[in-house]
């Protein structure tokens, strides 16, 4: 299993003149890190990669959707337009050189209806989600379904949901984004959803119940590593926090105070956290 840490805990946007930050994460024991694919181009992508390669460090793609890319309109132009938009992502994040990506992209991020969602919201998600698979099929790219909580989104907030979700679009590569900071809020136990989502799991986030320094706050996370342990979890285990309330999703996120003192101490102490966690189940680190 790997460690790793998303570029909004130290940075709103990641550019060739900040590079060196990846040598920072490094040096604090992190082997793979999370990428905001919405706001990178093609050469950047490939200069990332290119540092990466050099430290050994593994890179995911993240890109929930934002609010001005509905890939549940009416408008069969826009839903066409959220499409087009996903696929160029997946081409960023295989520029990159990974094989994720994932986040919120079956409804923009933040968006809520006030009602629960509809049937034929579900079919324009299940549509553009499975030609947005096949596409990234053909990239070696896996997507990656993030459920979220109900006051970031109306559409897919449990596990149960998810599974549907997956099963409907019926494509091999398309997982779950298990992120602890939604569960908490969302299901029942911790330990059952991760058995319940058994190999869909293709990606983690392991967040604080404020977002804030891993092992700080409330969540279980015994039940965290058990079920992590209990379904053979091998892949990566990310930080995902919004020290810099400037980064792009901390509207949506509702992300306005400090949530550590610096990026420096979130990084170092929740990585001293992760590490103790997985020794304390026997996990082995790579």
């Amino acid at each position: 299993m790997k460690i790793g840490i998303h570029q909004h805990v130290f940075t709103p946007k990641l550019e060739k003149r900040n590079l060196d930050y990846l040598n920072l994460v490094s040096e604090i024991g992190f082997n793979s890190v999370d990428i905001n694919v919405r706001i990178l181009g093609l050469g950047l992508a490939k200069a990332i990669k290119e540092r990466a390669n050099k430290l050994k460090l593994t890179l995911k793609g993240g890109g929930s959707l934002p609010l001005d890319k509905n890939i549940l309109s009416e408008d069969k132009s826009v839903r066409e337009n959220v499409i087009k938009y996903m696929k160029h992502l997946v081409r960023l994040v295989y520029e990159l050189g990974s094989d994720f990506y994932g986040g919120i992209i079956y409804a923009p991020c933040g968006f809520i209806k006030g009602r629960p969602p509809i049937k034929q919201e579900f079919e324009y998600a299940i549509e553009g989600l499975s030609e947005v698979a096949k596409y990234a099929k053909g990239y070696g790219v896996n997507i990656g379904i993030e459920p979220a909580n109900r006051y970031e989104t109306y559409m897919i907030n449990t596990i149960k949901d998810t599974l549907s979700l997956i099963r409907d679009i019926g494509e091999k590569n398309v997982g779950i984004l298990y992120d602890t900071f939604h569960m908490n809020i969302e299901e029942k136990s911790f330990y059952d959803s991760i058995l319940d989502a058994k190999s869909k799991i293709i990606h983690f986030h392991v967040n604080e119940n404020d977002r804030g320094i891993p092992g700080t706050g409330h969540i279980l996370w015994d039940e965290v590593f058990r079920g992590i342990k209990d379904i053979n979890y091998n892949k990566v285990v990310t930080i995902e926090s919004f020290v810099d309330s400037s980064v792009d999703i901390s509207k949506a996120a509702c992300i306005w105070r400090k949530l550590a003192p610096d990026w420096k101490t979130l990084a170092q102490d929740g990585f001293n956290f992760i590490s103790l966690m997985a020794k304390k189940y026997d996990l082995t680190l790579n």
